[in-house]
């Protein structure tokens, strides 16, 4: 019971934000009684923390699995990372960045340490295999980069702030930065295959 109930809340949380979906809400989109909710999760920031664990566990576990499927091709693996990523920011609402900011600060540290970590893990396994590939260019700094990325992701495309400002969808700041960072890294093979698979970031990626 309490899987389903961090997993209804964790939807609620993503289409609505945090204000806007209330313990009642989730109790109800269960199906069980409001007591019954608060056995087995005691309080609203408690949920809240359980759904980003949750989900934080599934798109690891996820980009864990496209890295492994597309291990001979490290363009094709990254392209489908951010064809799944893509997909997950179109369904954030956006007042949900702003809100861990303001109102869990400690959480979304908690989350912004994790996908520094997965960057981390994963950037540099996928960069290392494209040089090796001839995909990417030799001379990659596989310190720097991945610093670089997870500054760009946590701090301008997961600022809502920004993409006021740009006038564009979080999902689509997203994209259009993965792309230019993409076509830095290329070689002129790697560029050409790029050419080929860009569609994919925002449509169903080549399996």
């Amino acid at each position: 019971m309490r899987e389903r109930v961090i997993e209804t809340a964790q939807q609620l949380f993503l289409q609505q934000g945090l204000r806007a979906t209330t313990m009642d809400q989730v109790a109800e989109s269960v199906g069980i009684a409001k007591k019954t909710h608060y056995e087995h999760v005691p309080a609203k920031e408690a949920l809240i923390e359980a759904c980003a664990e949750t989900f934080l566990a599934q798109t690891e576990r996820q980009i864990r699995q496209l890295q492994e499927r597309h291990q001979q091709d490290a363009l094709l693996a990254m392209i489908a990372t951010a064809n799944y990523t893509y997909q997950l920011l179109v369904k954030i609402n956006p007042v949900l960045f702003a809100e861990l900011r303001r109102l869990l600060p400690a959480v979304r540290t908690q989350i912004i340490t994790r996908i520094q970590a997965l960057i981390q893990t994963h950037l540099v396994q996928a960069l290392q295999a494209g040089i090796n590939q001839g995909i990417f260019r030799q001379n990659l700094s596989l310190d720097l980069i991945p610093l670089w990325w997870s500054y760009v992701v946590i701090h301008i495309i997961l600022n809502p702030n920004f993409s006021q400002q740009a006038q564009r969808p979080i999902a689509e700041v997203y994209m259009e930065t993965l792309l230019l960072f993409l076509y830095s890294f290329c070689t002129e093979q790697g560029r050409s295959l790029l050419e080929t698979y860009k569609h994919h970031i925002t449509h169903a990626y080549v399996r």
